[in-house]
């Protein structure tokens, strides 16, 4: 693990620990599609704003957008709506093809520690799973 990554990883669990959430795994993963670089960037940025999340970073030229779904303002503790998935992804490729690289990650506010693992792992897939489909629609 580099330095840069340790210290990251440290202040996020300092954060997370002082504010009463409870964070879950990190989970990575590369998926290709069959369109341009340009259009699953178009795509994915799209599917971003489509799942309401709030965009923390936008890098075009790199192909990075990284953001966060908040929980709802309403949402009773205990059900997915008061998860927040945090996203980043990474658009690479070139005219003919592109790769699409994920890192999710969910946190839970720390009175539903024990529900969180399950309703909130449940969730983060099946955004992450919306994602995809917006970037890389199924065959029909």
């Amino acid at each position: 693990m580099r330095r840069s990554d340790l210290l990251v990883f440290s202040t996020l669990s300092i954060a997370t620990a002082c504010t009463g959430l409870v964070a879950g795994p990190e989970t990575s993963a590369t998926v290709p599609v069959t369109v341009s670089r340009d259009s699953a960037y178009v795509r994915a940025r799209r599917a971003v704003q489509a799942e309401s999340f709030t965009v923390d970073k936008v890098d075009s030229t790199a192909g990075l957008i990284t953001g966060t779904r908040y929980a709802s303002s309403n949402a009773r503790i205990g059900s997915s709506g008061a998860c927040r998935v945090r996203l980043a992804l990474r658009v690479q490729g070139n005219t003919e093809g592109a790769q699409v690289a994920t890192t999710s990650s969910w946190v839970a506010p720390e009175p539903m520690e024990e529900k969180a693992a399950t309703v909130c792992e449940k969730e983060r897939g099946e955004v992450l799973t919306r994602v995809n489909q917006t970037i890389e629609p199924p065959a029909q």
